[in-house]
């Protein structure tokens, strides 16, 4: 029983790496080291107690985590805070851009901001435009391509 305890031990002490770290590498070498507790139990030796440490937790890292990675963290939308949650709003501009190095401004989020077009083309004053990037301090937008509710 001397083993079954000791993959136990294992078992829990990857458990509670994989909780700290959640990075689903941890949770396999838990499932192995629980397999290899059950073999123990069935009375198999510690090469194969071993052997089903090592099926399971490659098997799991190689197989099940890249579905587990894209199905619970990767390819959700990042959270935009701040001045960058202000890309993809409309907003109206007040003073033209002239052209590059000659921002006009927009008020957007109850602010007035500098705006610049990223090609540097000449935007006249009145125009609805979507804020495309974030430079600094400057809003990169171009014009709206068909009429809508200004965020102001």
């Amino acid at each position: 029983m001397t083993a079954f305890w000791f993959w136990v031990i294992v078992a829990i002490a990857f458990a509670v790496v994989e909780v700290m770290t959640v990075a689903f590498f941890a949770v396999f070498i838990t499932i192995g080291a629980l397999g290899a507790a059950v073999v123990s139990l069935l009375g198999f030796g510690l090469l194969v107690q071993a052997i089903v440490l090592g099926v399971l937790g490659v098997a799991g890292i190689m197989i099940a985590r890249p579905f587990l990675v894209d199905r619970l963290h990767i390819g959700r939308p990042t959270l935009r805070s701040g001045a960058d949650s202000m890309v993809g709003h409309q907003a109206m501009l007040l003073e033209p851009i002239l052209g590059v190095g000659q921002p006009g401004h927009v008020k957007i989020a109850g602010e007035l901001w500098p705006a610049l077009t990223e090609d540097g083309s000449p935007v006249p004053a009145n125009t609805l435009v979507v804020v495309t990037a974030l430079r600094s301090t400057t809003l990169i937008v171009r014009p709206a391509s068909s009429p809508s509710t200004a965020t102001v």
